[in-house]
């Protein structure tokens, strides 16, 4: 049985961390916008423990900021200077600019994505692909967000989709 707990960003940082730590991985839920269509509001996230070598370009990391928030966003680069490894992180549905984050701010990867019962896991060949398009549209982003959100729902209109609401 899985049992909820709500934690602030700085007990959920520090939990985290120490589970990571260990070799565990951890399950949380997302909360926010900036990964969609990706990660959606309410999506359980899987992050797992981490070597400093398997961070790649595409991958979607859990870091911590210098302001003490936890986030989940997308590698845009990674590159190394005088031997410190850095990356540029952006969330698939940010329009700002990449964030630097120090290899010391990741505490894990994600490597699955739970929604509505379905599960999908980031670590095939399919998901690495993916990530790599995502990252590679990522400096385009507000208008490849913009087009691909259009996009569906004339598709649905064109099909005869509708959104239903029950009240409750």
């Amino acid at each position: 049985m899985r049992k909820s707990v709500n934690l602030g960003i700085t007990d959920l940082l520090e939990l985290s961390q120490a589970i990571l730590e260990k070799g565990n991985s951890i399950r949380f839920q997302a909360k926010g916008w900036s990964m969609r269509p990706f990660i959606q509001d309410g999506d359980f996230i899987i992050v797992s423990p981490v070597q400093n070598s398997s961070i790649k370009k595409g991958d979607v990391v859990f870091y911590s900021t210098d302001e003490n928030k936890a986030i989940v966003h997308r590698i845009i680069k990674k590159y190394k200077n005088n031997g410190t490894t850095t990356f540029l992180i952006k969330g698939d549905a940010s329009f700002g600019l990449p964030e630097r984050v120090d290899i010391r701010n990741i505490l894990g990867k994600v490597t699955a994505i739970e929604r509505k019962g379905w599960k999908k896991r980031l670590d095939t060949k399919f998901y690495r692909v993916i990530g790599l398009l995502f990252a590679g549209i990522s400096p385009f982003s507000r208008w490849t967000y913009l087009i691909g959100s259009r996009v569906k729902h004339s598709g649905r209109r064109l099909l005869g989709f509708r959104q239903i609401s029950i009240p409750q």
